[in-house]
């Protein structure tokens, strides 16, 4: 008899260990509060770089310490389908401490995967954002991470409240826990699918920062050959931006990159490539010897334009290096903004970051 009642409490004590389990829809994990190990404080502005990859070449958290730098966020999760599952491409144990050692906060980016469709099935589903905010929750404390980056791009016009009451779940849910929360957006504008879609004055309230993306303002995908960020052109959205968000929580966001534009001479059409700071200082040793080398600055744009024919392609590009940087870093100490961000680790040359270092100070 005692050996049946034994029996008949650990069958009620331990019902996986005799019974089936059963799937939950969706899924509910249980969420440990983060305990972050001593990270570094940031005292004054942010000085962030995005890292796209875990590749030793760019990994800062194994890389000598940037002088100036205080904040990587690492190119980690996505949003992979309508419940709101957070996809971990490519977190690696112990990040955070190596990192924290050289003396930077970790906010890992997180992409909306860039579908609307699937993204605004996530923003009409209250369980599949709770699901979201519980992942994200468990995985800061997984990972000792000191906050989250939203990358939340190429959404709905239609979503734009709705999207405002999401980031307003996951920054109470942050802030509970002393995680920053900070996000991308892009210059306000009339561009759907791009702009239209960020209510900035109401995100600017919710997060911690906001980081403007002054950058792609011409991209492959419109044929068009022009800079990545002109100077006159990213002080003008940041005034829109200005008049939106305080400028304490604003950190101008700047590419560390340009488009090699190639035109074909015969038919005129325009094509654009992605190329890194070292990349252009190559093409530019190459192509200055040739005949149809031209280069023009221009102050306004605190850009030199350059151009060359070669194999029948008429090849433009508009140099981003130190010295645009420079100037475009200078608007942080102009409006007394909240930092600087640059996309991203790899695409640089290494005069770019003390000229980063002390557009912060």
């Amino acid at each position: 008899m005692r050996t049946l009642v034994l029996l008949l409490c650990l069958c009620f004590l331990c019902p996986g260990s005799l019974a089936a389990k059963r799937p939950s829809q969706p899924k509910t994990i249980s969420t440990p509060v983060p305990v972050l190990m001593q990270p570094p404080v940031l005292t004054g502005k942010v000085n962030l770089v995005w890292q796209h990859k875990n590749l030793p070449a760019v990994d800062v958290s194994n890389l000598p310490r940037i002088e100036g730098l205080n904040v990587v966020s690492p190119c980690w999760y996505d949003i992979e389908n309508e419940t709101g599952l957070l996809k971990d491409k490519t977190a690696p144990a112990g990040y955070a401490t190596q990192a924290h050692a050289r003396g930077y906060q970790v906010w890992p980016l997180i992409t909306s995967s860039f579908d609307p469709q699937m993204f605004h099935k996530v923003l009409d589903n209250a369980a599949a954002r709770r699901f979201f905010i519980e992942q994200l929750l468990a995985e800061a404390g997984k990972h000792q991470v000191d906050g989250f980056n939203l990358d939340f791009e190429n959404i709905r016009d239609d979503d734009k409240d709705k999207l405002t009451g999401f980031v307003k779940e996951i920054s109470k849910a942050l802030r509970e826990q002393h995680l920053v929360l900070s996000m991308d957006v892009t210059i306000p504008s009339g561009a759907s699918f791009w702009s239209k879609c960020y209510d900035h004055q109401a995100l600017g309230q919710e997060v911690d920062y906001l980081l403007l993306m002054a950058y792609d303002q011409h991209t492959p995908s419109q044929h068009v050959a022009g800079p990545t960020a002109a100077l006159d052109w990213v002080e003008r959205g940041l005034q829109r931006t200005l008049k939106l968000v305080p400028a304490r929580k604003v950190v101008l966001g700047m590419p560390l990159y340009m488009r090699l534009w190639s035109q074909d001479l015969a038919t005129g059409k325009v094509n654009g490539k992605t190329l890194s700071m070292p990349e252009a200082e190559k093409t530019t040793v190459k192509a200055s010897i040739l005949p149809s080398w031209q280069a023009e600055y221009n102050d306004q744009q605190a850009l030199l334009k350059c151009s060359y024919e070669e194999g029948g392609q008429r090849f433009t590009y508009w140099l981003e290096d130190a010295n645009s940087i420079r100037r475009k870093a200078a608007l942080i100490k102009k409006y007394d903004l909240a930092g600087a961000a640059a996309w991203r680790k790899g695409f640089e040359t290494a005069d770019v970051w003390p000229v980063l270092e002390a557009a912060v100070k």
